[in-house]
């Protein structure tokens, strides 16, 4: 850089060679070597000579392609052992600007001690090295590697400063290149980038969201058909919701329609002239695609809840435009059917049922497996964060036992935010330090909530923070802060993988993991499924159990479900849309099942009969109880057989010899015979079998005989027998008294 940049003169021999000598004659270099380091750039200047190209740059780039190739695999170099210096000549007097693929064949930092002290590349590396130098999380090889990645990509971009480096030039970094988050980081904190830093695959997934026109136009749809798509779509993001995940599904159930109409019925020219057969025959079709793609293997050839994903986007399509059309001066008139060709009752019966029912079975194995293997896997990742902590106590400086420590950790407190809170994974990273509230109750006392921002249905809701959710909150703001070295949570960039768009800038709560940067979705999930394994965690066929993050919503659910939480408070802990949900992810024990039963049950009873009827009877009182019991008492009829004697009738008492009518029940009996004989009647016309009309005429005997023997008493004897028992058991008390 000692001289100016001259890739886009005509080339010139003499002229090249004499530019490279008088730059080599200022490098700081041993007089033999300069001597090696002129003979070489003449002897390059030679063999760019008999490359195609016009300009030197052209000429460069033929080099590449056709000699360099060559050179590196050991074919027809020059120079003998010293084959790179010409080279590397060229490339550091910035006469030619080399690519990615030549500069990972040197050593950068070798060459740079050669070049004099107020060369401005050498100026720029400085400032880099000073930059990275500041990166504590960064270790020392790394941080040589970085400038040196920093140098070469000043290079192969072509810039004279680190100040003109672009986004566009650190995605032209190769990947899986080392020293790039911590370049990305230094350019950051030099002012280069205007945002926080970013990991190497994070740069390169920000795919920005899509028009609807974009969504259409990259699909296969037919072109008769993208019109009504798009102004669906457009319609849709503005009336009822932008949620980016579901207008990409839309648009490809979508896509799968209107390609199933191409195909079956090419006859169709627009979407107002579909008929509801033909919209029909969709769902057969569906469902044998979703067999084809389905996300995992069943046992009965497939799980039908894809294709129910298809048609229900399918029929709120038609549902939605028919709707809309009808609306004055509405751009849906002239391609809305007549009548709405898919309906709700057109999805039933059809096998979605099963699916469902499958999906509940599943559901109810994996909360059980949870229940079972949960407690294992919390209590593994808070033990193996204990003995990491020990562990990096006794041996601070280790490097081994840092990363170690910091990955327990992690893994520890990203399991218990999540099974704590019941939070989406999505609403897990957007938490920031600024959604924990602190406000005061009455009498004075704090309390915490923490705020949850929209996500999967649009509303915001707050939950309580308890004891084991503030320890968790805790210790993660405290190790954000120690990784900074700051007083406070920094803010910095986040991407919603999501919605395909960058959240704004805050202090967010999960970040400065490994990086000064958010953590994201995919982190998340590794580290979860990864910590599970590592537990030993097991289904219930044995097969090895790897935790998504969702499955800790289903034991938040499950636990508070089983510690008697009323599941409408649960529904707004999970931000549910209904308490149906609720009951899906949880799973109710038989234990559970009796012991609610029977708290119900003494409710009932303690507001029916007061608390008193709980007590423990007096002896008077149990006295009275037991002659009751003893004359069992049927209504019509005093039962003489001894209390705790078997009774082979089964206490039917009508027709049997214990069984004293009471005067006064005659009438009932009488009206009884009456309703027995109108019914014995009716079963002799209507035909019913001998054996039912015999029985009827048993049922007529009885209680003409039970009537019989209370019309032949002159006075109520059952009561007599009564009032008799009752003075006893006065005599009774008395005596006892």
């Amino acid at each position: 850089m000692t001289t100016e940049a001259a890739w886009g003169q005509k080339f010139d021999a003499d002229q090249l060679t004499a530019r490279l000598q008088r730059a080599v004659r200022g490098w700081r270099m041993s007089r033999e070597a300069r001597g090696r380091m002129l003979a070489r750039s003449s002897e390059f200047a030679g063999v760019l000579g008999d490359c195609a190209g016009d300009t030197v740059q052209d000429r460069w780039d033929d080099f590449e392609v056709r000699v360099w190739r060559e050179w590196v695999a050991g074919r027809d170099r020059i120079g003998g052992e010293l084959w790179r210096w010409g080279t590397w000549a060229v490339v550091l007097t910035r006469t030619a600007q080399p690519s990615w693929a030549f500069m990972r064949t040197g050593r950068v930092g070798q060459w740079l001690a050669h070049l004099p002290a107020d060369d401005p590349l050498v100026a720029e590396a400085g400032v880099l090295a000073g930059a990275v130098d500041t990166l504590d999380w960064v270790s020392l090889p790394t941080r040589e590697v970085a400038v040196a990645l920093g140098v070469r990509l000043l290079l192969v971009a072509g810039h004279g400063r680190l100040g003109a480096i672009t986004e566009h030039d650190l995605l032209g970094v190769p990947t899986c290149t080392t020293g790039q988050e911590a370049l990305d980081a230094a350019l950051c904190r030099l002012g280069v980038l205007a945002r926080t830093p970013k990991r190497g695959m994070a740069r390169r997934l920000r795919v920005g969201r899509l028009s609807p026109a974009e969504l259409v136009g990259q699909s296969d749809i037919p072109e008769r058909f993208r019109a009504v798509t798009v102004l669906y779509l457009e319609s849709y993001t503005s009336r009822i919701g932008d949620v980016y995940t579901t207008l990409r599904h839309k648009a490809g159930a979508m896509a799968h329609f209107w390609r199933f109409i191409d195909e079956h019925h090419p006859g169709v020219e627009s979407c107002a002239q579909l008929t509801p057969a033909q919209v029909r025959e969709f769902v057969p079709h569906a469902i044998e695609r979703a067999r084809l793609v389905r996300r995992r293997p069943v046992d009965d050839g497939g799980d039908r809840m894809t294709a129910h994903a298809w048609l229900t986007d399918v029929r709120c399509f038609f549902a939605d435009i028919c709707t809309w059309a009808a609306e004055p001066g509405s751009p849906f008139a002239g391609h809305a059917p007549a009548m709405v060709p898919l309906t709700r009752h057109d999805l039933v019966g059809v096998g979605f049922e099963q699916a469902r029912r499958r999906t509940a079975a599943r559901m109810t194995s994996v909360v059980v497996d949870l229940e079972r293997e949960m407690p294992n896997i919390r209590a593994f990742a808070q033990r193996r964060w204990h003995d990491a902590e020990q562990a990096l106590a006794e041996l601070a400086d280790e490097p081994k036992l840092l990363a170690g420590e910091r990955d327990a950790f992690w893994d520890w407190a990203l399991l218990e935010l999540l099974v704590l809170s019941g939070l989406r994974i999505e609403e897990a990273c957007e938490l920031t330090t600024l959604d924990i509230l602190k406000r005061r109750q009455a009498d004075g006392r704090l309390y915490y909530l923490m705020h949850v921002k929209p996500s999967k249905y649009d509303r915001a809701r707050v939950i309580p923070i308890g004891d084991g959710l503030g320890r968790v909150l805790a210790e993660v703001l405290k190790r954000v802060k120690r990784f900074y070295g700051t007083s406070a949570v920094p803010a910095c960039d986040h991407w919603d993988t999501h919605e395909h768009r960058p959240r704004p800038r805050a202090p967010y709560l999960l970040q400065a993991m490994k990086h000064p940067s958010a953590i994201g979705v995919q982190t998340i999930r590794s580290h979860i499924g990864d910590l599970s394994e590592a537990a030993g965690a097991r289904q219930a066929d044995g097969s090895p159990l790897r935790l998504p993050p969702h499955d800790c919503r289903r034991v938040f659910a499950s636990e508070h479900l089983n510690n008697h939480t009323p599941p409408h408070v649960i529904q707004a802990l999970l931000g549910h849309a209904t308490m149906d949900t609720v009951m899906v992810y949880a799973k109710l024990y038989p234990a559970e099942l009796v012991e609610g039963y029977r708290r119900a049950l003494r409710g009932a009873y303690v507001a029916a009969h007061g608390p008193d009827s709980l007590k423990n009877p007096t002896a008077e009182e149990w006295a009275a109880f037991s002659g009751s019991c003893s004359m069992r008492d049927m209504g019509t009829h005093l039962c003489a057989l001894p209390t705790g004697e078997y009774c082979a009738k089964g206490l039917v008492c009508l027709g049997c010899v214990h069984a004293q009518p009471k005067k006064s029940a005659a009438p009932v009996f009488r009206r009884m015979a009456a309703s027995h004989r109108r019914a014995l009647a009716k079963a002799r016309e209507v035909g019913e079998p001998a054996g039912q009309i015999a029985a009827r005429q048993l049922e007529v005997e009885r209680i003409e005989h039970a009537l019989r023997r209370a019309e032949e008493l002159e006075y109520d004897v059952a009561e007599a027998i009564e009032a008799e028992a009752f003075q006893l058991l006065d005599l009774l008390s008395v005596s006892d008294a």
